[in-house]
């Protein structure tokens, strides 16, 4: 017989016990789960954002301490550095090479310059611009100076000279405390200052300062400033020598002797310095021992150029004015330029007084000027070099003196050289007479004028007096006393003349020309002669601030050169004139000039 299967029951405990289960189970949804998720995560972030606040306040507080730390340690250094003092005064070498440059703010120059000195042995070598311009000073022997003459250059020599010192001599300087940042280098520095109530020979308050490597002690730059005591200590002088490199030890003597000995030296011309006008004194007037030589030459300027000064204070600011421009002229002189400048009666005026003095306010040119025409080129093919001195069409160079009246001088001359192509004979028209009488035409006597403006009263009043009958140029306006009947120089038009071929073709056929030019850079106050060639003289139309008068064109090296005849005295430049080159239309000479055409 088969046996019958048994049925399980599970315990009532059991089977209560997993409905409850169950039923928690089903009783506890995802959105719940989502929820203590939620809640969870919320807590951590918490914890995190408290995390991170903490370690952020750490971080700032400990930057902050670290700051305070670097703080405290600058301004320690800073309070350490300026108790520090040099202790041992310099001593410089008797005998040495160095590199130095003379640093002039007021004129915007830098000057390179190297020397080489065996003060045991009384010599010296200056080159100046890489040795265009050389200086053997020798304290018991023969001294030359090679320098560039118009194309070559040439070894001129003289008997003995004292050496230039670029270093100061340091017995009146005083220690002073702290370091500064020179160039780059820590440095300590000495100086010596003028005391308020002993102002030095030349009227000024000077302060020199020598700044030295704080470890080497070796030079680093000598600065100097100047303050007019009389003006309540305003700063009117400055400049500075940067020593870039000095070495000590012993100069082979070759270094001085070898170039003159392989060139052709003669005598120094003159007592002036020769062509170069010879710096000899350039460096020492730098020191503080120069200061007696700064006003001797500044006394000997005065005299020479009948210069009175209202009081010290005026006089003391004439002198720092001329020992800009002095420091200046002998710089570019040493350039090796084609031209070179000089002394003049300008060089106690500042670049704005000279400006001043001759541009006065400027009278706007007319876009249309009113020329009957505009100058057409003749059949010659290269006009060659010509000079209307020389055919006795052109007068005497005049002065216009404190007046802007350089248009009257153009027009004039323009005038004169057409009377002369027409009569064959100069007169001398009347500055004077275009002063006084043309204001009603736009001119402005010596405040400005134009040239066309000038002609179109000469064509309205049937000409213009010569000073025999008007009267000479008296620097200042007068009452207009023309007269017709004294007259001459009957003009129907004048003609314009623009570009540097129609310059030179009217130059040729026609005569002097009335020119416009840009005066205002100090090269051209200051020349003294040779070939003009500053390639900062512009040529725009709106840079034309002087009225000239071209009478001519010469060449030197190819190039050509417009002879210019100025109105600021025989004194000033080749005795009144002004060669400048026609590259590119140099000064503008080229860009309103004009030419009036007679009656027949």
């Amino acid at each position: 017989m088969g046996k019958k299967r048994s049925k399980t029951t599970l315990p009532t405990e059991d089977l209560e016990a997993s409905a409850s289960e169950s039923l928690l189970h089903d009783s506890t949804s995802d959105s719940d789960y989502h929820r203590l998720e939620q809640h969870e995560n919320a807590v951590q972030r918490r914890q995190r954002n408290k995390s991170r606040k903490i370690w952020c306040a750490i971080i700032v507080l400990t930057t902050g301490i670290l700051g305070f730390i670097a703080v405290l340690a600058i301004l320690r250094a800073v309070e350490d550095a300026s108790h520090l003092a040099p202790t041992k005064r310099p001593v410089f070498p008797t005998q040495y090479e160095a590199s130095v440059t003379f640093n002039m703010p007021y004129m915007d120059m830098v000057e390179p310059l190297y020397v080489h000195v065996d003060e045991v042995k009384g010599l010296q070598k200056l080159s100046y611009y890489g040795g265009t311009n050389t200086y053997i000073f020798n304290t018991s022997g023969t001294s030359y100076q090679i320098i560039p003459v118009i194309h070559e250059r040439k070894c001129f020599k003289s008997g003995s000279e004292p050496l230039q010192h670029i270093f100061p001599n340091m017995s009146v300087f005083e220690p002073q405390h702290g370091v500064f940042l020179v160039e780059g280098r820590s440095c300590f520095s000495w100086k010596f200052v003028t005391k308020v109530d002993e102002p030095t020979e030349d009227g000024l308050l000077g302060e020199y300062t020598l700044y030295v490597d704080q470890k080497t002690e070796r030079p680093v730059r000598f600065h100097y400033i100047g303050r007019n005591g009389m003006l309540g200590g305003s700063h009117i002088d400055e400049y500075y020598l940067d020593y870039i490199y000095v070495r000590e030890g012993p100069v082979h003597e070759d270094v001085f002797s070898s170039l003159p000995a392989s060139m052709n030296c003669t005598e120094m011309p003159g007592d002036d310095g020769g062509p170069s006008r010879r710096p000899k004194d350039d460096i020492h007037l730098l020191m503080p021992e120069g200061v007696t030589k700064k006003k001797q030459l500044f006394d000997e300027f005065s005299a020479v150029h009948d210069k009175d000064y209202g009081d010290e204070s005026e006089a003391t600011h004439r002198l720092a004015t001329f020992h800009h421009n002095l420091r200046y002229i002998n710089a570019q002189n040493r350039k090796g330029l084609p031209y070179h400048l000089e002394v003049n009666e300008f060089a106690d005026l500042t670049g704005e007084e000279r400006l001043a003095m001759h541009r006065k306010s400027r009278v706007t040119r007319a876009k249309n000027n009113g020329a009957m025409a505009m100058h057409e080129l003749s059949s010659i093919q290269e006009p060659g070099d010509l000079d209307w001195r020389t055919k006795g069409a052109v007068t005497p160079v005049k002065d216009q003196g404190a007046c802007g009246s350089c248009w009257t001088f153009g027009t004039t001359g323009a005038l004169e050289g057409a009377l002369f192509a027409q009569q064959k004979k100069l007169f001398n028209m009347s500055q004077q007479n275009l002063l006084d009488c043309s204001w009603d035409y736009g001119n402005n006597a010596c405040d400005g004028g134009l040239d066309y403006q000038a002609y179109e009263w000469i064509m309205a009043n049937g000409g213009l007096e010569t000073t025999d009958t008007y009267g000479s140029y008296r620097n200042a306006p007068d009452y207009c006393h023309f007269n017709a009947d004294n007259a001459i120089g009957r003009m129907k038009g004048f003609v314009n003349v623009t570009g540097v071929d129609a310059l030179n073709d009217a130059l040729a056929t026609i005569g002097p020309l009335s020119v416009s030019i840009d005066a205002a850079l100090p090269s051209f106050y200051f020349y003294g002669g040779g070939y003009y060639d500053d390639v900062e003289c512009k040529s725009d139309v709106d840079s034309l601030d002087h009225s000239v008068l071209a009478v001519g064109v010469t060449t030197y090296k190819g190039q050509k050169y417009t002879l210019v005849k100025n109105s600021w005295s025989t004194h000033w430049g080749e005795d009144g004139y002004i060669k400048i080159s026609q590259k590119d239309n140099l000064c503008g000479v080229a860009t309103a000039a004009t030419y009036p055409v007679l009656e027949k």
